[in-house]
């Protein structure tokens, strides 16, 4: 297997071969590990795009054809995640900024605040329950209204950390009170 070529490793993976697969892994990452940093310019984001896409190629292998498999479909799926990646981000920054939109024009009744009250009690406990460290970026972040990069240099850790704490942070209080729950208690208690 030194000398295989790009089709004979796919027509290994297809049976199965796991070190046909990593010697295909070897061969291609870096390239599509450069292209992915210079579209993104983070490491992190790389990786998890260069990761995702031979992911993909592995769980589709028994639906590519050997014999009309070319280097550009490792490209083609890793491009399409790159734009996949852009449109989400893009789609998140367009959801805040008409939240904050919405949020200009309130009118709440009584039963509003006081489900809202509730809502942020709830909150508030699931906030405590956090770990440490994940529950002093949530707070610095929503309550404090800290950046990204404030709260990387206040707490000495790295911008993707702060991201992926909030993002983790997010997730477990999503999971409790819903996506709606999240939205209404910023839009009372911003």
């Amino acid at each position: 297997m030194n000398k295989a070529t790009q089709n004979e490793l796919i027509s290994l993976i297809q049976n199965g071969d796991i070190r046909a697969f990593d010697k295909f892994y070897k061969q291609n990452w870096r390239s599509l590990y450069q292209m992915a940093y210079h579209s993104t310019g983070s490491v992190e984001e790389a990786k998890d795009l260069v990761q995702n896409v031979f992911i993909n190629f592995w769980n589709a292998r028994y639906s590519i054809d050997v014999n009309q498999y070319h280097s550009s479909y490792l490209f083609t799926s890793l491009r399409n995640s790159i734009i996949n990646l852009y449109k989400k981000d893009a789609v998140k920054k367009r959801g805040l900024e008409e939240l904050l939109h919405f949020d200009n024009q309130p009118v709440h009744t009584n039963e509003d605040h006081y489900i809202a009250k509730e809502l942020a009690q709830t909150i508030n406990t699931r906030v405590e329950e956090l770990p440490q460290r994940m529950q002093r970026v949530f707070v610095l972040s929503r309550y404090e209204h800290l950046s990204i990069n404030e709260i990387s240099e206040t707490l000495n850790i790295a911008p993707r950390t702060v991201k992926n704490q909030l993002s983790s942070a997010l997730k477990i209080l999503r999971a409790h009170v819903g996506t709606y729950g999240i939205i209404l208690f910023y839009i009372f208690f911003k």
